[in-house]
């Protein structure tokens, strides 16, 4: 019988990686609600339609990298690509900005593209995020930037940069894109396939381009804060004086417009030269027209969004290892049910206990509790048991002494 495997693109996270994403996701959740962000679970299939006005029907997300199926229902169900769309279809939809006046949510979750796979880039790929809504002030810009910068580096992620833009509102990006326009017209056959298809269709990606970056007349390209206007500079030149407060050092990158299209205003990047060229860690930015978009509701948004495998890779061996704290080894018929008996009597006081359940040398249980890596090991034998005591081995000294049954908690707490 042909084995069953998972499908490309996905993967199982299991053993050491399965405990990097616990850790991960752990340092997440009491990062952000230390700044006061709720854990918010979406469904992990939306209406298509969501995405498509969400996101941008000209992104490659959309036209390419969709899972979209119709259910038994005749609906056309994609699942989610990402979960900002998601969480404003959720504020919205529960009136949300009716009960509060800021929101702080964060998400932890599957994602769903269908890319090539590649190292810490699978179609099933898992996110971490936050999101504000409801506040318009550059200091929130600069919260959402500095606790994604802290984030990472309460992890222990080192030779991280911060890279910066604004992409204005939608009234001075189309001033923006009649100038790209104008300028890359007079390139075109010295441009990639990709960007002689944007330049009509989504200008703004040709800043992006993978492809001839590097080429003068990229570089050449207009600056999109000169056609700012004033206010949207403004806040542009606040945010950047409230990293300052955050402690957060920055770079202004005029190229960064990020690859979806209800970005507005402020956006950013958290990138390292550990990962290649996709050095890429975490980004987001500010959605001011988005719930407007989807929900006729004037409320400005910012957020960000982080992949947890690409974490993983840069954490290397710098997490919590899941070791159990103590061994219980045994010996003899009549000990098995006070080792059980102590084993739980450890774990009601939080303490990581392995036990085995069949009867094993002592020799064999010994090379066990060394291959795990505790601090401790209980050997108890008949004589032992006898006694009413336990041996209490430490690992870290490879000292050995007597302690009465009843006193083991107290001795290893």
């Amino acid at each position: 019988m042909k084995l069953i495997k998972a499908v490309r693109g996905t993967k199982d996270i299991i053993g050491e990686e399965a405990v990097k994403y616990i850790y991960i996701s752990n340092v997440a959740q009491k990062m952000f609600e230390n700044y006061g962000y709720n854990f918010v679970k979406t469904p992990i299939f939306e209406e298509t339609e969501l995405f498509k006005r969400g996101i941008g029907e000209a992104t490659d997300v959309v036209e390419k990298e969709m899972y979209t199926f119709k259910d038994r229902g005749d609906r056309s169900i994609t699942l989610r690509p990402e979960n900002t769309a998601s969480l404003v279809r959720c504020y919205l939809e529960n009136a949300i900005y009716n009960k509060e006046d800021i929101s702080r949510f964060y998400y932890n979750g599957s994602m769903f593209r269908y890319e090539r796979p590649q190292a810490g880039r699978q179609r099933e790929f898992n996110q971490i995020g936050i999101e504000v809504f409801g506040e318009k002030s550059p200091k929130v810009d600069a919260e959402v930037i500095a606790i994604g910068y802290k984030f990472l580096e309460k992890l222990g992620i080192t030779d991280l940069e911060v890279k910066i833009n604004s992409v204005g509102s939608k009234e001075s990006r189309t001033i923006y894109r009649e100038k790209l326009v104008e300028h890359f017209s007079k390139h075109l056959d010295d441009m990639c396939e990709d960007c002689k298809d944007r330049i009509n269709r989504n200008p703004l990606r040709l800043l992006d381009c993978k492809v001839d970056g590097d080429k003068d007349f990229y570089k050449s390209a207009p600056n999109i804060i000169d056609y700012l206007f004033e206010d949207e500079r403004k806040h542009y030149e606040d945010v950047k004086k409230y990293l300052d407060v955050f402690g957060i050092k920055y770079t202004e990158d005029p190229t960064l417009v990020r690859g979806l299209d209800y970005y507005s205003s402020t956006v950013f990047e958290i990138v390292t030269n550990k990962l290649g060229s996709q050095g890429t860690v975490l980004g987001g930015g500010r959605y001011d027209n988005l719930l407007k978009e989807l929900g006729d509701k004037d409320i400005p948004a910012v957020g960000f969004a982080t992949g947890v495998e690409r974490i993983m890779m840069l954490l290397g061996e710098n997490y919590p290892k899941n070791n159990p704290d103590v061994y219980i080894a045994w010996l003899g018929e009549n000990t098995s049910e006070t080792a059980i008996k102590i084993a739980e009597s450890l774990r009601d006081n939080n303490i990581k206990v392995y036990i085995d359940y069949s009867e094993k040398g002592m020799k064999s249980q010994m090379k066990k509790a060394d291959k795990l890596a505790v601090k401790y090991c209980i050997i108890l034998g008949e004589d032992e048991l006898n006694k009413g005591i336990v041996l209490l081995k430490d690992f870290s000294t490879r000292e050995q002494k007597e302690v009465k049954i009843e006193e083991i908690v107290n001795q290893i707490k």
